[in-house]
């Protein structure tokens, strides 16, 4: 699972005398606990570990645009090398395509139903499942939905 990988991760930084790195990944622990600690014990899964790590890392970026836009080019560095670490621990995203391929299934598979965009975006994120994040499964299915 990913949190024994962040775990075993940040021993290593530790070893290795790396503060900065051993910080981030302390951190990444930290919210992982956290959502473990809403659940019954034992009940995290592969998926919802991925699902804590990809809003986490939309929760960089954003503040990273934030920083950016304040003209804090020393918190936007810090946020850059942050996102960096975190994306070691992400799998490669699927491609737009085959997300479209999905939202046509989704699409289809409701036959005689006139598609709304609620229905096709749980279906859709129920499928792919932290593979791919919300935001390019929304415009996706906007788009496919418009040129129904």
């Amino acid at each position: 699972m990913y949190r024994d990988k962040i775990k075993s991760d940040a021993d290593t930084a530790l070893r290795n005398h790396d503060a900065r790195l051993v910080g981030v990944l302390r951190f990444l622990i930290s919210v992982l606990d956290k959502k473990a600690l809403q659940l019954p014990p034992e009940a995290m899964t592969e998926a919802e570990e991925l699902g804590v790590l990809r809003k986490e890392l939309k929760n960089k970026e954003e503040a990273k645009a934030m920083f950016e836009k304040g003209d804090r080019a020393d918190l936007a560095l810090d946020s850059d090398y942050e996102i960096e670490v975190l994306k070691k621990y992400l799998p490669v995203d699927m491609s737009e395509a085959q997300v479209g391929e999905i939202v046509d299934e989704v699409v289809a598979a409701s036959n005689a139903v006139v598609p709304n965009f609620g229905m096709v975006m749980g279906a859709v994120m129920k499928k792919v499942a932290g593979k791919v994040g919300g935001e390019i499964v929304s415009r996706i299915v906007k788009e496919k939905l418009e040129k129904a």
